[in-house]
């Protein structure tokens, strides 16, 4: 697994080289204070997991009668003592059990990664292989199906987006005959997306004619990219197949302008089923950012690039829409080729073992399709 640390650096090598880098404005004040010893980091890692399972704060008393850790209780509470000095924990005052912050969940995502603990049974695997290739011929259903899936492995909200080449490059192009003025202009590009656009033309053609012109631009076009095209030595042309140059150079730029087109989002009803939008305005807000496509494209600019999983936890999120929620994102695809984004968001007390799996078995899955002559 390559997983990246909120807005850090990517992790290469085995689980025993794996390190998170750490910010180089950290004062050495601050450079001490964030040392932990391996039994805080034990005793901060059960609070990490109880709590993600009971939503309760979790108490000293209940992780010495839960785990066998060989030590006191009152070694317990003053190790929890120390992580919440340290700024891992929360308790809203003495007697009351422990809530993971942001830092500790770092930590504890940082944790897991040694173990690599395989969170998805075999037969999940088949299963969702089998329904990602049944789909993989409906290519205009491809986010949906791997959106659903994905959010329902992890049973949080999910994203997915359809796969885009660096380049956009002509595979088909078309006019169709609608009234004596106007005609339309069909552009097949990579990936098989297709795009539409009318135009309106200044005297009457018939169809004939149309077909002349729209052969002799296919002839040239079909095949190449935006920058190929402009490269291309100047031949005469009729106004009408100018025309048609340019309409198809526009659809180019524009596919070429965004990173990530045309995402399926599913499983927002898991998200708001989280105790931790139970009130009305934080679940108003994750509903409106979904709506307006405010909180898809907050995602969307965590994506890394190459095969790294990155984790974003609450506020180590660039923008606020983001802090009450975790983040799992990753690429996939053929990278310098043709590239799409798979997400999971959920609360910061996700499943962090479950989602991180379930992201790198799909991407995993959706990188061997893009692959295949169907959708490369």
């Amino acid at each position: 697994m390559v997983l990246s640390s909120g807005r850090l650096g990517p992790l290469v090598g085995a689980p025993s080289e794996r390190c998170f880098q750490k910010s180089r404005g950290l004062a050495g004040r601050e450079r001490r204070k964030a040392m932990i010893t391996d039994r805080q980091k034990t005793i901060l890692n059960l609070i990490v997991g109880d709590y993600i399972q009971a939503v309760t704060p979790i108490a000293s008393n209940s992780i010495t009668r839960s785990h066998d850790l060989g030590v006191s209780p009152a070694t317990v509470r003053s190790e929890v003592a120390h992580l919440e000095a340290d700024g891992y924990i929360n308790r809203p005052h003495l007697s009351a059990g422990s809530v993971p912050l942001d830092k500790g969940y770092r930590l504890y995502v940082e944790s897991i990664l040694a173990m690599e603990a395989d969170q998805i049974a075999a037969d999940v695997k088949s299963s969702v292989r089998k329904q990602m290739i049944e789909a993989e011929m409906d290519v205009d259903a491809w986010a949906d199906v791997a959106a659903e899936l994905l959010a329902r492995l992890v049973g949080n909200l999910a994203i997915a987006t359809f796969p885009k080449a660096k380049e956009s490059r002509v595979k088909h192009l078309e006019l169709v005959y609608l009234q004596e003025l106007v005609t339309m202009l069909i552009v097949v590009i990579g990936q098989a997306r297709l795009r539409r656009h009318l135009i309106r033309l200044k005297e009457p053609v018939v169809p004939a004619e149309l077909e002349t012109s729209a052969n002799k631009v296919k002839q040239r076009l079909v095949g190449l990219t935006r920058q190929e095209i402009g490269a291309m030595e100047p031949v005469p042309l009729s106004s009408l197949e100018e025309e048609l140059v340019d309409a198809t150079v526009m659809i180019l730029g524009e596919e070429d302008q965004g990173t990530y087109s045309d995402h399926s989002v599913d499983g927002l009803r898991n998200l708001l089923a989280q105790p931790e939008f139970s009130e009305g305005d934080k679940a108003r807000a994750v509903v409106e950012g979904v709506e307006d496509g405010s909180l898809v494209q907050a995602i969307l600019d965590e994506t890394p690039e190459g095969g790294v999983v990155r984790v974003v936890i609450g506020q180590e999120h660039q923008g606020d829409i983001l802090w009450p929620l975790s983040v799992v994102v990753t690429q996939y695809g053929i990278p310098g080729k043709a590239v799409g984004a798979l997400g999971v968001i959920g609360p910061t007390r996700m499943e962090y073992f479950r989602t991180i799996a379930s992201v790198n078995l799909m991407s995993s899955i959706m990188s061997e399709l893009v692959e295949s002559d169907h959708i490369g």
